[in-house]
């Protein structure tokens, strides 16, 4: 089974990927300087208003230049030279990406760069992927400034070989079941928040075993369901694309993972779903359904952890069904999203149908657990409109459950400037003001899809500064902006009161129309070196600068940047808004980490302050903390 896992990676990713073309959801490059640390670009609104001038997308010859980067890439175990190994190098700013494939002997070259601050990765199959500059799987990486003509060499990288996690499925009675989806996990920081994301994935063969291989040094949970490759793939497209389309075997009747659309027959749904008394829950190791009571596996760079094997629970399964009230005849689909309370991106099996021309639904085999009914309708080119309730399934079928669609609103507003010299924009159609959701519920995520992957919304603004986002579903946002330097946000304004960096809620109802956006040229700036106590340069270290008030102490905070020292200790940032702050430089912290309130509670008392106002440009030089 040892190539099953890269097999399955490949069809899942590529079943991503094909349902998020079927929604044509595009999501522009994050703006020129816009610094590590900052909210990032939560994709564009849907509707005609407020978007930029379309773009030429041809394809655009690489620059050229004359800088060279070579050196070598080797086993962390042995040292010996791992070749065919894929090395990358990337100057997102540059907009440069190379790559190339090691010799024998584990050597690499990449010529032909321009000037520019360089990322160096490289990966091999049953290896860990690795970035130049990390001491450590998942931290950040070191970049590299290359000058014109310069020639680096010796850039050396050393590869972990990756852990092993293989053991048995077994069913009710304690036989071998065959082609049941495993799936490891384990916590790390999405976006900013630590969630549990997926780290492999194999199917059990015919005796019940799986491996799954190439898994970096940390703890897992490994979890198990009976609905194999198709299940699998029904499962993403459900959660990428959403409501339209047939549900599996026609309209009105669905079960778990059911897909619908063209989609549908691509990733073999089949005939219609019948009711069954029982079911397989998806199971965690050591074989027990609830997340919270899952077993940690630990697992050791190059270790091979074995006798991972659990019995799949046999479980009573339910019929949900309802009306969706607004359909107006089209047929909207019908989700059951688990929810664990937040607990990761999986949370366990979802259940799909679609509704009949009278709105009505039914959902059948549906286990235990509670859940958010999402009903969705509407695309690209219809109005969106949705509806959510929390469900509880005990055991007893569920009937009568009504589902009103509410449809989405417009958010429009004005960009203003307050400059200290620097001119007015004749021209604001490169800033961006984005819709983030605040909103942590399992719905959040399908939800914020009507405007941009990941919850939220977002749009160009019009050259004059005026922006609209159109179809805004009803939640919870935080507004956030990004500008051309030297431009950074300075204030927020919804409806005559500050709305800075705090939470709104949107309502289903009128149109907000009254949200002025404010920019500033005076940006803040603090430069600096980490060395250390024997006073030579710390390269590689994260200097992390967060807000002395724990209020902003979230995820994708603007009052939150980091910054990772280059080859001579040095640091830059840029942008942190005006407030009181504490800055620290350490060596093991892991990437998205610094969201995190409870690690930045653990860093406080070590860290330094310093205070900024509009315009500030401070230096401040650090030395590292363990």
């Amino acid at each position: 089974m040892t190539r099953t896992r890269p097999l399955l990676t490949g069809i899942l990713l590529l079943a991503t990927v094909a349902a998020t073309q079927a929604v044509q959801q595009q999501r522009p490059p994050a703006p020129a300087g816009q610094g590590q640390g900052q909210p990032q670009d939560q994709g564009q609104a849907q509707g005609r208003r407020g978007q930029g001038p379309a773009r030429d997308r041809a394809q655009q010859p690489a620059p050229q230049g004359t800088a060279i980067i070579a050196g070598r890439v080797l086993s962390v175990d042995n040292g010996r030279p791992i070749k065919r190994a894929r090395v990358s190098v990337t100057a997102p700013a540059a907009r440069v990406a190379r790559a190339t494939v090691t010799d024998e002997q584990g050597r690499f070259q990449i010529g032909e760069l321009i000037a520019g601050t360089y990322t160096i990765s490289a990966s091999k199959a049953g290896f860990v992927d690795g970035i130049y500059g990390q001491r450590r799987p998942a931290q950040p990486g070191t970049p590299v400034q290359l000058s014109d003509g310069q020639q680096l060499g010796n850039v050396d990288m050393r590869l972990l070989r990756g852990g092993v996690i293989t053991g048995r499925v077994l069913d009710e009675d304690g036989e071998p079941l065959a082609r049941a989806m495993v799936t490891v996990m384990r916590y790390q920081y999405v976006r900013g928040e630590r969630q549990l994301t997926p780290a492999g994935v194999d199917q059990s063969d015919d005796r019940g075993q799986y491996r799954v291989f190439g898994l970096p040094p940390g703890e897992y949970f490994v979890s198990a369901t009976a609905t194999g490759i198709a299940g699998a793939l029904r499962g993403v497209a459900a959660a990428v694309i959403g409501g339209a389309g047939a549900g599996r075997g026609g309209p009105g009747r669905g079960g778990p993972g059911a897909l619908g659309g063209g989609l549908g027959a691509l990733f073999g749904a089949g005939a219609e779903a019948d009711p069954e008394p029982t079911g397989y829950a998806p199971t965690y190791y050591p074989g027990v359904i609830a997340p919270s009571e899952a077993t940690k596996i630990p697992v050791a760079g190059g270790q091979e952890t074995t006798g991972i094997d659990f019995q799949l629970q046999l479980v009573p399964t339910i019929t949900v069904s309802g009306i969706v009230v607004g359909t107006e005849g089209t047929s909207v689909g019908v989700t059951l999203l688990p929810d664990d309370g937040g607990a990761g991106i999986l949370r366990g099996q979802m259940f799909r149908a679609n509704t009949k021309e009278d709105g009505t639904f039914s959902i059948v085999n549906v286990t235990p657990g509670r859940y958010t009914a999402v009903a969705r309708s509407g695309g690209r080119s219809d109005e969106p409109r949705a509806a959510t309730q929390n469900l509880l399934v005990n055991g007893e079928n569920i009937t009568g459950l009504t589902l009103t669609l509410i449809g989405g609103i417009t958010v429009s507003g004005n960009i203003t400037v307050e400059s200290s010299g620097t001119p007015a924009p004749a021209d604001y159609s490169t800033f961006r003001v984005n819709l983030t959701s605040a909103d942590s519920s399992a719905a959040a995520g399908p939800l914020g899809r009507f405007g941009g992957p990941g919850g939220g919304a977002g749009t160009r603004a019009e050259k004059n500064g005026a922006f609209t986002a159109e179809n805004v579903l009803p939640g919870k946002y935080v507004v956030t902006a990004q500008g051309p330097s030297p431009w950074t946000l300075k204030a927020v304004n919804v409806g005559g009161r500050d709305a800075t960096d705090q939470v709104v809620e949107l309502r289903g109802g009128p149109d907000v129309n009254s949200v002025t956006v404010v920019f500033s040229d005076r940006s803040t700036q603090i430069d600096g070196t980490v060395r250390t106590a024997a006073g030579t340069p710390a390269q590689a270290m994260t200097v992390i600068a967060f807000s002395s008030d724990p209020l902003y102490w979230r995820a994708q905070s603007r009052h939150i940047q980091v910054a990772r020292t280059n080859q001579s200790g040095a640091y830059h940032l840029q942008g942190l808004p005006p407030g009181d702050y504490l800055m620290i430089a350490v060596d093991d912290v892991e990437q998205g980490e610094w969201f995190d309130p409870s690690y930045l509670g653990q860093i406080k008392d070590a860290a330094t302050a310093i205070s900024l106002s509009d315009g500030d440009k401070k230096t401040r030089d650090l030395t590292p903390r363990s």
